[in-house]
């Protein structure tokens, strides 16, 4: 028994001890890991060395996680000194993709490269998961050129080995999305190219554009894809796949038309997707769409030619981009049903059901009289009643304001309501006058697309 005591005794003491020294080691008892400070180390410097071990998103973040567990006043360091490390994993996560089947009805927005690089697009993503969305589309590559993340790929192809970019950790963010059960589709700007343009002599096509019928052009940006679906997204989306409307037919290759150039490149893009059950999915010129040959020949993008080599078309059907007194309307603006639901109509007429049609939407106010949430709603609604599988919405400023209430109204929103518009749909007129106060059509305007 006097044995047992003492025992208890040694115990209390051996537990008063590990409890003073935690106390004494203060708030930095409670990291995970400890790093002692080198000659010429500074926080920002630690934090990014760290920052796939931990659950921080960015260096910023950390930094300030590594203070507060230390208690620092200050971000002042001295050689020799301890820090508490909050890393919680010993390799960084590698997502991998949800292998989306492309009938996948996705109702999304799109994400800049700023927000994509901040917790902002978690909040945009739970915002969106709300009012019943599921999917966030980040910018991957933009017209700039430089790559939104951090990659290989530019290094080992051109001189470019160090640049700018927004988001520290693609893999957090593809597994912080996927978390939330959000579709998540890297946007690739491929041919309006303004960095490579500059740097690469050889690739240049004009100021900011390179050469969409150059093979090391069409390589460099295969790799990229290939990086990004390696890195887990599930969807990838190609936007500036065309030629710039320049006015000219010409590609430099005999015998091959500038919509010959595009379809060929689009089925090695596909190959390298499909193999990897990623969806490819191509934004499409919102007048292209009305098959002019003038304008397929300029620009590139044939519908008919390309359906075969996709997954997913998104038309841009933003009824701001279409010029006045345009199909008869005075202010196509303000006529968003009519737009959209004309554009869906017209793509599916040329590409069948080969490939599924996600139109982007607009969710911005340029050239509308009356912009809201039921601007939004009544795209959304032309959308379903002109059989797209789902839509995106469009807001460089990534402002969604309108858009999430729009969305939230058409959840609450009574079945037997949401049936007017195929009523009317069936009866071969256009609903528009149902789902949003305008401007009446031209006679013309109404009835078949």
């Amino acid at each position: 028994m006097a044995g047992d005591g003492m025992m208890s005794a040694g115990r209390l003491l051996a537990c008063a001890s590990v409890f003073v020294s935690l106390l004494c080691a203060g708030v930095q008892a409670r990291g995970y890991g400890t790093h002692t400070v080198r000659q010429g180390e500074s926080l920002a410097k630690i934090a990014a060395r760290y920052l796939p071990q931990t659950d921080a998103y960015t260096s910023k973040e950390l930094v300030r996680e590594i203070m507060e567990i230390n208690r620092l006043d200050s971000m002042t360091l001295r050689v020799g000194q301890e820090l508490g490390i909050p890393v919680v994993r010993k390799k960084p996560l590698k997502a991998s993709s949800l292998g989306t089947p492309k009938s996948f009805r996705a109702m999304g927005l799109y994400v800049n490269q700023g927000n994509a690089g901040t917790r902002e697009i978690f909040a945009l993503a739970d915002r969106l998961r709300k009012g019943g969305g599921n999917t966030v589309v980040f910018d991957a590559k933009e017209i700039h050129g430089s790559l939104a993340y951090r990659s290989r790929v530019p290094g080992a192809f051109t001189p470019v080995a160090s640049y700018p970019c927004g988001i520290e950790e693609i893999s957090k963010l593809i597994d912080g999305l996927h978390r939330k059960n959000i579709h998540t589709v890297a946007r690739v700007c491929v041919f309006r190219d303004i960095l490579m343009a500059r740097t690469m002599k050889e690739w240049r096509y004009s100021d900011e554009w390179v050469n969409p019928a150059s093979r090391k052009v069409q390589d460099y940006n295969l790799a990229i894809i290939r990086e990004l679906v390696g890195l887990g997204v599930d969807e990838i989306q190609l936007d500036y796949f065309r030629y710039p409307a320049d006015g000219k037919k010409t590609t430099g290759i005999p015998g091959m038309s500038r919509s010959d150039i595009l379809a060929d490149y689009l089925a090695r893009i596909h190959a390298l997707t499909s193999l990897r059950h990623v969806l490819l999915s191509l934004d499409m010129f919102g007048i292209v769409i009305w098959q002019r040959e003038e304008d397929i020949g300029v620009l590139g993008q044939d519908a008919r030619k390309i359906a075969r080599h996709l997954d997913v078309i998104s038309p841009m059907l933003y009824p701001s981009h279409f010029s006045k007194n345009f199909s008869g309307v005075k202010n196509p603006a303000d006529e968003p049903y009519f737009f959209v639901s004309r554009g869906i109509r017209r793509v599916r007429a040329i590409v069948g059901d080969r490939v599924v049609i996600r139109p982007w939407l607009q969710c911005f106010p340029m050239k509308v009289s009356r912009y809201g949430p039921a601007y939004i709603k009544a795209q959304a609604e032309a959308a379903r009643d002109s059989g797209a599988v789902g839509w995106l919405l469009w807001s460089p400023g990534n402002s969604y304001g309108e858009a999430f209430a729009a969305m939230e109204a058409m959840k609450k929103e009574p079945a037997r309501r949401r049936g007017k518009a195929d009523q009317v749909r069936k009866a071969g007129v256009s609903p528009r006058a149902v789902t949003y106060p305008g401007a009446n059509l031209p006679r013309h305007a109404q009835g078949k697309p």
